[in-house]
């Protein structure tokens, strides 16, 4: 009862995020309002299969978590985001460390010329979607299909990798789509990404990593 409880809950969310896209594409922006209008829907349809046919290892929020430590754990996974992809882009493309928060900005797509309705869409509702789509009932289900569990000891397991690497790559393409990406700037969602992948895996929940991805989002959204 309380599973079915949650999911409702979880659905409910899906269909107030499919209209409220569908309003940014009648009113704001068609292609940015549409294409995560139909990510929405989709993770609708994923939450649904997924609850009947799979095993649901993560959910939304892990009892066994608390709110403090899902924000302590969103905290570290930003500046693993900021330093890490610093470093990594600096290897790659010797881009200037400072130059990293521009980079996560110059992936935000931008709806409107209101830095709220922005604040609010990218900075709160895009990020809770593409975390829960992608790297919760997404990385669920296909972890389901292809029968292994999510866990940090399988995060050697071949599986495991090519979820977390297609679904890194799904991620890559979501935001090129949305918004025209330099390198240096695909380097840095691609790495989000990752991060995102592996603090579901240890939390065994999606809140850490929307936590996480609302902070990143937030802060490239302000600068």
């Amino acid at each position: 009862m309380e599973q079915k409880r949650k999911l409702l809950w979880e659905l409910g969310l899906c269909i107030f995020l499919v209209f409220w896209f569908f309003f940014i594409a009648s009113n704001v922006d068609f292609q940015l309002g549409n294409l995560y209008g139909i990510l929405a829907l989709g993770a609708l349809i994923i939450a649904l299969v997924d609850y009947q046919f799979a095993k649901r290892e993560i959910q939304l929020m892990n009892p066994n978590n608390s709110w403090i430590a899902a924000l302590g754990i969103a905290v570290v996974g930003y500046f693993v985001i900021m330093f890490g992809g610093q470093l990594v882009v600096k290897l790659l493309s010797g881009v200037p460390i400072t130059n990293v928060l521009k980079l996560l900005e110059a992936s935000s797509p931008i709806f409107s010329n209101s830095l709220i309705l922005n604040k609010i869409t990218f900075g709160i509702m895009v990020a809770y979607l593409e975390t829960y789509a992608i790297f919760v009932v997404g990385y669920d289900l296909l972890a389901s299909m292809f029968n292994v569990q999510i866990n940090t000891k399988n995060l050697k397991n071949p599986k495991l990798i090519g979820i977390i690497i297609g679904l890194t790559l799904f991620f890559l393409i979501l935001h090129a789509t949305a918004k025209s990406l330099d390198q240096a700037s695909l380097v840095i969602v691609g790495f989000m990404g990752l991060v995102s992948l592996i603090i579901v895996t240890i939390t065994k929940e999606g809140r850490s990593a929307i936590l996480t991805h609302i902070i990143a989002n937030s802060f490239a959204v302000f600068i």
